[in-house]
């Protein structure tokens, strides 16, 4: 019996140790697309079949050479627009990865770029934006911007992270602005947290689009993700669909990672969604 367990214990660790690395380093390294279909009666038919790329929490990661793998597996998604929402640099030594990866960006899609608590917590923020926008981005501060398509229009908005100034308009006077200025149309918003559904329940947009919280570092199968960018332990909103009753929020476990604990069984994630009219 003993001999028995001693040759199981020698298949059996070898192989789980084998697991845990790769699992660790396709947490990682390998990139992994999720798609989503959102609907709704206020979109544009103009717009139907309108496909967005969220990238999100970069945390200064390159996915090959200058993120060309990373570019590749979004070239090959077609998207119509490509959402980046915050958390891109850990200091300003880290912009030319950005401005790199915007550049590279903006010859599949147009780019929209809403800025992350680490963005600011770099202090570097502003000189980000600039290479954003040098890059060819359209960085989204507190402002929106109407995208048209066939004679039909939305708009896309972006609200700077909370860490930013201290004295700008808060998301709910911003889009109760945009609402009342464009009453009617289908706003998509840019914003880095995934509180919204707690924090902004009846704000007037269709689709949020925001990060934040890693997918929950570690995630576990059938239970989701294990520790929130809060540090608390199952969080509630790490990844995927949320519906507020107003709009729905969709949260991207990101690119990368600025924790001490490693991603596992956590590949990073390339949101793709499409919006249908109904």
């Amino acid at each position: 019996m003993k001999d028995k367990r001693k040759t199981v214990l020698r298949l059996v660790l070898p192989a789980a140790a084998m697991f845990l690395v790769w699992s660790l380093y396709a947490s990682r390294c390998l990139p992994e697309v999720t798609e989503y279909t959102v609907s709704s009666p206020r979109l544009p038919e103009a717009f139907d079949g309108y496909r967005i790329v969220q990238l999100s929490d970069l945390h200064a990661r390159e996915f090959g050479e200058s993120n060309q793998d990373l570019v590749e597996q979004v070239r090959a998604l077609a998207p119509d627009l490509i959402a980046l929402t915050g958390d891109y640099i850990e200091s300003e030594t880290d912009i030319p990865i950005t401005q790199s990866l915007v550049a590279q960006l903006t010859d599949i899609a147009p780019v929209y770029f809403s800025s992350g608590n680490h963005d600011w917590a770099s202090g570097a923020a502003p000189e980000l934006r600039e290479a954003v926008e040098d890059a060819g981005g359209v960085w989204l501060s507190n402002e929106s911007r109407e995208v048209s398509r066939d004679g039909a229009s939305i708009l896309v908005a972006g609200v700077e992270d909370p860490n930013s100034y201290a004295d700008m308009v808060r998301p709910d006077e911003l889009l109760g602005r945009i609402d009342g200025d464009h009453p009617g149309s289908f706003i998509l918003l840019l914003g880095h947290r995934n509180d919204w559904v707690t924090r902004y329940p009846d704000l007037p947009a269709d689709v949020i689009l925001c990060g934040h919280g890693h997918g929950g570092i570690i995630r576990l199968p059938a239970v989701g993700g294990l520790l929130g960018t809060d540090h608390r332990l199952f969080p509630e909103y790490d990844a995927g669909l949320f519906f507020s009753g107003r709009y729905v929020m969709v949260v991207s476990r990101g690119l990368g990672n600025n924790f001490w604990i490693p991603r596992l069984w956590n590949r990073p994630e390339i949101v793709c969604l499409t919006l249908r009219s109904e």
